[in-house]
């Protein structure tokens, strides 16, 4: 090698290692605005230099990673679950049970328009982030999404109901919240799934007979699933499956 390949060679080295150093290890997007970070940041860092309102309500808060992996996978799992809804959907037809094949079908059309996102599972209050180390972990190298907003005024609703939203009340249990809504056929009033901005899913009980006083925070997911009776046996952990995936669905604050 000449003495002028060697030179080139050594500036394609430092202009690579250059570039390189010059690209975000973790690049955080928030409302259209995005945060680069060139050493993996610790969560609290992230949170602190993206609290830049007053307004921001963060126990309701969710972190996504966004990267084209994690994606995937969960594009794999919507694919996996629309298939077994389809499957679903045709027992219904075979038996003429037209009002159980259109909860299913309401049910594909929801889940295919989900903005889906590896949900982090994590608590974001800045405040508690810096004051517990076990809340403050290194991210890993890659992209994410911030969803936080003002203080959420009204409670989102997925599954077999035909409304999506409903106001908010203070201190009222969730089966209050089955008396306003619209529940389709073959839908459970009877128990129902809690998913809070933490990620930690609850079931409540609101039947006639095993009613339990249970509250919703802002930020709360509520999903209506099948009542277990409507369900050949085959298909008994539909819902389960459908929670598992509304987990990672982007929901805009």
């Amino acid at each position: 090698m000449n003495r002028l390949s060697c030179f080139l060679f050594a500036l394609a080295i430092v202009f690579a290692n250059t570039v390189s150093s010059a690209t975000p290890v973790v690049l955080v997007e928030h409302q259209g605005n995005y945060q680069g970070f060139f050493d993996r940041p610790r969560l609290g860092l992230v949170v602190s230099q993206l609290n830049t309102s007053p307004s921001l309500y963060w126990p309701a808060a969710k972190l996504f990673k966004v990267d084209v992996e994690t994606k995937l996978k969960l594009e794999q799992q919507r694919k996996e679950l629309l298939n077994q809804l389809a499957l679903l959907k045709h027992e219904f037809q075979q038996d003429s049970d037209s009002g159980m094949a259109a909860s299913v079908e309401k049910l594909e059309k929801d889940i295919s328009s989900w903005e889906l996102a590896g949900n982090m599972n994590l608590a974001l209050d800045p405040d508690r982030v810096r004051a517990k180390k076990s809340l403050n972990p290194l991210l890993s190298a890659g992209q994410y999404k911030l969803v936080v907003g003002a203080r959420p005024t009204e409670l989102q609703i997925e599954g077999l109901v035909d409304e999506q939203m409903t106001p908010l009340r203070n201190a009222v249990s969730v089966d209050s919240y089955l008396d306003t809504i619209s529940i389709l056929d073959g839908g459970s009033s009877s128990f129902v799934y809690i998913i809070p901005a933490s990620g930690k899913i609850s079931i409540a009980k609101t039947g006639l007979w095993n009613k339990h006083h249970q509250e919703v925070l802002p930020g709360t997911v509520l999903f209506i699933p099948f009542e277990q009776r409507h369900l050949p046996d085959v298909f008994s952990h539909i819902n389960e499956q459908i929670v598992e995936l509304l987990l990672h669905k982007v929901v805009a604050q």
